[in-house]
């Protein structure tokens, strides 16, 4: 059974795609702030930055969006200034490639794409792909050969998995009603201003019905639900589709398998584990094996808890949504063998993933060096935030550290001052600290002097304050 959930509350929006109860796909996005990705903008190039060999384009968001050489529309060679091509208060018909993600801005391309039901549309262009996920050579060639009979010149079309299962006449009617909606999109882009939205892609809901088999959709919200509803009917498709109140993600229990989703540490049936650590330049991911002995010899226990994980990251980095570079660490293996089934297996359960993903291979280190396509933030973006005690860190000062700079404080006043009085305020955490070490007694039998420490909660856990009176 294939199953989707739309929860939908007054914060977010989820998206829970479940295969027989397990989570493979899990997508969020903040109800006030959703993904721009696939909208198109009548912009305003604010700036030109040659030596960057890129451009800043004014689409009317918070941040200007930043195109690229590459993504301009135009340019064959690769050594060609952008600033020959685009000039700062030019008006410019960019679409949004990927969402701005921490202190990156939008990425937009002049390049226009059009998804359909069965294809994707690229006028200007005469290229023709197919999804990698169509894996039947034979199936490959023809939708190819169709589509070329039945493509406008000048038009480039990748055909999307889902054109596997229809006919000519289904193709040709996406393919005019693709160009037909381009046509629009020009038309409005003659009479509106700059920067203005244009085209706005199909909700979040309308994506993954066009892009995922599934036999049956979830909702919690009335009106997700008639619109669901009538895309179905519409489109003729066999989906049950069912209304239910409350959260979806509770009622159906997967909040464990979401949860799961923040921890660093993610356990292999087996008693391996693996780690991923997640930075803002890649991800590092380490295999271990864990409690895992095996039964047999040492290379057998590796190669089976590698090949575990293997299975297990692929589905890691799609639920998680993880892109950019990513580098695993699988456990050593001395035969080149083993580390070629390790990449086998790797790359088959990759294929699963909708976002592009290219396996590198091993480095001389012994790394897998991969890239999976990024166009959002990573979903733990959206379920954590920042630590104000550790500023992001992720760790808090240790003790010993603690003690220290307490001492140092400690020892500047008496350094400086004639006190006769210190008062230590602090949380919790750092009261304990004072008291297990001795600091107040050492002081006062030194120095004769009076000190005490005073709680307040409201202080961050390495905060703390000293105060004095002569």
């Amino acid at each position: 059974m294939k199953r989707i959930l739309f929860d939908i509350s007054d914060k977010f929006y989820q998206v829970a795609y479940l295969e027989d109860g397990l989570l493979i796909e899990y997508h969020v996005e903040y109800s006030d702030k959703k993904s721009i990705v696939g909208n198109i903008y009548k912009g305003k190039v604010k700036n030109t930055i040659k030596g960057m060999q890129s451009a800043f384009i004014d689409i009317g968001l918070d941040k200007n969006a930043y195109l690229f050489v590459n993504d301009v529309k135009g340019i064959l060679k690769s050594n060609s200034s952008i600033t020959k091509y685009v000039k700062p208060g030019q008006d410019i018909i960019v679409q949004v490639l990927k969402d701005s993600i921490g202190l990156k801005n939008p990425k937009v391309t002049t390049n226009i794409s059009l998804p359909g039901k069965y294809v994707v549309l690229m006028p200007d262009s005469d290229h023709v792909g197919i999804s990698h996920r169509i894996e039947d050579e034979k199936k490959r060639m023809e939708l190819i050969n169709i589509v070329k009979r039945v493509k406008p010149d000048n038009v480039g079309i990748i055909i999307r998995t889902a054109a596997q299962y229809v006919g000519e006449e289904e193709f040709e009617r996406d393919i005019v009603d693709l160009c037909k909606l381009y046509e629009d999109i020009l038309n409005k882009s003659k009479v509106a201003g700059s920067p203005e939205l244009i085209y706005e892609e199909e909700n979040f809901i309308t994506k993954y019905l066009s892009s995922l088999m599934v036999d049956e959709i979830i909702v919690n919200d009335a009106e997700e639900y008639k619109r669901i509803f009538d895309y179905i009917k519409k489109e003729g498709l066999n989906i049950s589709v069912k209304y239910e109140d409350g959260d979806l993600v509770g009622l159906y229990g997967i909040e464990k398998q979401v949860e799961r989703l923040l921890s660093k540490k993610v356990w292999l049936k087996s008693g391996g584990f693996i780690i991923i650590d997640e930075t803002e330049a890649l991800t590092v991911i380490d295999v271990n094996t864990g409690k895992y002995t095996g039964k047999s010899s040492l290379q057998e226990t590796i190669l089976k808890t590698n090949i575990e994980a293997a299975k297990e990251i692929a589905l890691q980095l799609r639920l998680r949504d993880i892109g950019g570079i990513i580098v695993v660490d699988f456990i050593d293996m001395d035969s080149d063998n083993d580390r070629q089934k390790i990449l086998k297996v790797f790359e088959e359960s990759l294929k699963s993933d909708r976002s592009k993903c290219s396996v590198l291979g091993f480095t001389h280190l012994g790394l897998v060096e991969m890239t999976r396509k990024r166009v959002r933030s990573n979903v733990s973006e959206y379920l954590q935030e920042k630590c104000d005690c550790c500023k992001g860190a992720g760790y808090i000062v240790s003790s010993h550290m603690m003690q220290l700079r307490i001492n140092r404080s400690i020892e500047r006043i008496l350094r400086n001052t004639n006190a006769k009085k210190i008062t230590i305020t602090s949380n919790r955490r750092i009261r304990n600290i004072i008291e297990k070490s001795g600091i107040i007694e050492k002081y006062m039998e030194k120095y004769g002097v009076e000190i005490n420490t005073v709680c307040n909660s409201k202080l961050d856990t390495d905060e703390f304050h000293v105060d004095y009176q002569l």
